[in-house]
């Protein structure tokens, strides 16, 4: 048994509580004790079994889907858009263009609002049959702009570098504010199954992650074709997507995605409190009722994100060794230590973080806010650490580089772990007729939390380069 707190079901009734929690069943056919979700049966037998895990591997699936036109983005914008694509290439003689210098701040703050925005559309415009048309949409429009960004690729564009970045951050945007109604569409979907299967995103997720970053290293050592290495980051980018778009018509062949769907339609024909979802009038007091009971975690979920994407990328791929000397001696090759020490490091911990959160649930819902609190510290940590030692105004307090790992792998672990329990808490602090749209408003407050601190970088790197006691080594 774990040590978990019970989620105790918000009634409309006062004769609909329950002593006892329901235990729903994990994919692995181990008891989720934390949820309550009230005892009526809606005429529907006992739930059946994921037979072979299907439904929850598609799930993982579309986890991993959801954020792999990200992660290929931003895995692979040093190499190829940041020191190829948008630098002048002068003979031996390599010039960073202001392209180059601000595209990771670009490239968030273009694909995260587009996301966010969509986000916020998607939850109030609720579609009246399940989720499953909106993913496949949106599905059919990001793997459009992967295609788009293949082509691009091959062609020269030297003379026109202003215009591709340009281009790109539109197509960043097109293929975010889609994926926007992706990742709110399978969030929703998800929130009616066990808690496990909410989960089984965020590890999606964190896997896409990791699985980038052990490609950018073997592209590192095995490679040095920026065209063919980025040719087949998207590639495979797209195979995943392609196979998304497959596995989302196989989940109604499975009796059990067909129970979860039935017993949804027939809580929503059955509770009064949604009725209102099939007016044409936009009624924000339903998502008021929902946020009334679930703003705590969403609250988390949030500050979760806003912390984790403040730190990383943009800080954490600009921390570098630190010698007196200037000179390079740690076991890691030089070229190797921005991809292990930030990208590899963060996706692997973030996925086992997020992979634990199946087993053990600590601390409860009640408590989460702590640890989550907390993590605010990472900031000063990683800011006092040599981050952009040329540029920053302020002293390194942290010139240790065990510290500093030691620092990335507890943020790295807890963004995974704590935001599994927030997200898979948030649909449980209502209703079950409301759990979808407290999974779609929850998926809203992680897009939320990452645009703000995606923006949250441009006022770090400016405090860090011009309101320090110190002089800049480099202009």
């Amino acid at each position: 048994m774990t040590n978990t707190e019970t989620v105790p079901l918000p009634s409309d009734s006062k004769d609909n509580t329950s002593d006892k929690a329901d235990r729903l069943e994990s994919p692995n056919g181990q008891d989720v004790p934390f949820i309550e979700q009230g005892d009526k049966d809606y005429g529907m037998k006992q739930a059946p079994p994921d037979k072979w895990n299907a439904v929850y591997w598609i799930m993982l699936l579309h986890g991993v889907g959801v954020l792999m036109p990200w992660n290929m983005f931003i895995t692979i914008a040093p190499s190829y858009f940041v020191d190829y694509k948008l630098t002048q290439h002068d003979g031996d003689k390599n010039i960073k263009t202001m392209y180059a210098l601000s595209f990771f701040s670009f490239l968030g703050l273009f694909s995260q609002l587009p996301n966010l925005l969509l986000n916020a559309i998607n939850i109030v415009n609720q579609p009246k049959g399940d989720l499953i048309n909106r993913i496949t949409y949106s599905l059919g429009v990001v793997c459009f702009v992967v295609v788009f960004t293949i082509m691009m690729i091959f062609i020269d564009s030297t003379t026109w570098i202003g215009i591709f970045f340009w281009i790109t951050m539109i197509s960043v945007a097109l293929l975010n504010a889609a994926n926007g109604i992706y990742q709110n569409s399978v969030y929703g979907l998800v929130a009616k199954f066990p808690p496990n299967f909410t989960n089984a995103i965020i590890l999606g997720n964190n896997i896409a992650g990791t699985f980038v970053s052990f490609i950018n290293i073997l592209t590192i050592a095995f490679s040095d074709d920026v065209e063919t290495a980025a040719f087949s980051y998207f590639a495979i980018a797209l195979f995943t997507l392609v196979a998304c778009f497959v596995s989302i018509f196989m989940l109604r062949k499975f009796e059990f995605y067909r129970y979860y769907a039935q017993l949804t339609k027939r809580i929503l024909a059955s509770e009064p409190i949604v009725d209102r979802r099939n007016e044409k009038k936009i009624d924000f007091g339903l998502y008021k009722e929902v946020l009334k009971d679930s703003w705590p975690q969403m609250v988390n979920v949030f500050l979760v994100f806003f912390v984790t994407l403040t730190c990383f990328p943009a800080i954490m791929a600009d921390v570098r060794l630190f010698r007196p000397n200037g000179k390079y001696d740690f076991i890691i090759p030089e070229k190797y230590f921005t991809p292990v020490t930030t990208f590899l490091l963060f996706n692997l911990l973030a996925a086992i973080g997020s992979y634990c959160a199946n087993f053990k649930q600590i601390p409860g819902p009640t408590k989460l806010w702590i640890p989550v609190y907390l993590r605010i510290l990472f900031i000063p940590f990683f800011f006092f650490c040599n981050y952009r030692p040329t540029l920053r105004t302020w002293p390194v307090l942290i010139v240790n580089e065990w510290i500093y790992l030691f620092g990335g792998i507890v943020m790295s672990f807890t963004s995974g772990y704590l935001s599994s329990l927030g997200m898979m808490y948030a649909p449980r602090t209502v209703h079950i007729s409301k759990s979808s749209i407290a999974g779609m408003m929850s998926a809203f407050f992680l897009i939320l939390g990452i645009t703000s601190g995606i923006i949250f970088t441009f006022l770090v790197t400016y405090v860090a380069d011009n309101l320090g006691p110190l002089n800049r080594i480099s202009s």
